[in-house]
């Protein structure tokens, strides 16, 4: 700030980067928004094709999504167990009802995750436009007082 209390060319420059950096991180944080919602999407379908599997006759037909909006038609077997990864390129096998508890489990953890996220996304909105509207007076006042 200037001796006067108006803001200088040099706090108007310091208050775009601070603006743009903001803008930058929501856009980020969209970006993680849009990628935990694809893996919620993926975990849903998943459960939900163990729930069909878990509904099935040994011997029946059923169409099994294989991603990408394509199926397979497949027919159940007595084995209804399925493999389900636990990180690092390992899996195990478990029932289908422990399967369900598992895709449950990361569903949430998911879930949680996006709302942290949509939090912190508001927050940075908020920061956004209280930003926008400092540089704006900012810019005013320099442009007023000739420096621009």
């Amino acid at each position: 700030m200037s001796p006067e209390g108006a803001p200088s060319e040099q706090v108007l420059r310091d208050n775009v980067m601070l603006l743009e950096t903001a803008k930058a991180q929501l856009e980020g944080l969209m970006k993680q928004q849009e990628l935990i919602q694809l893996a919620v999407d993926e975990h849903v379908r998943a459960r939900e094709t163990v729930r069909q599997i878990m509904k099935s006759a040994p011997g029946e037909e059923i169409l099994v999504p294989l991603g990408a909006d394509s199926y397979i038609h497949a027919k159940v077997s007595d084995n209804k167990d399925a493999v389900v990864g636990i990180g690092s390129g390992v899996s195990l096998r478990k029932s289908p009802e422990e399967t369900e508890k598992v895709l449950d489990a990361r569903i949430d953890d998911l879930s949680r995750a996006f709302k942290s996220i949509s939090e912190k996304a508001a927050e940075t909105e908020g920061l956004i436009q209280e930003l926008s509207e400092k540089v704006q007076s900012q810019y005013d006042q320099l442009q007023g007082r000739g420096q621009i």
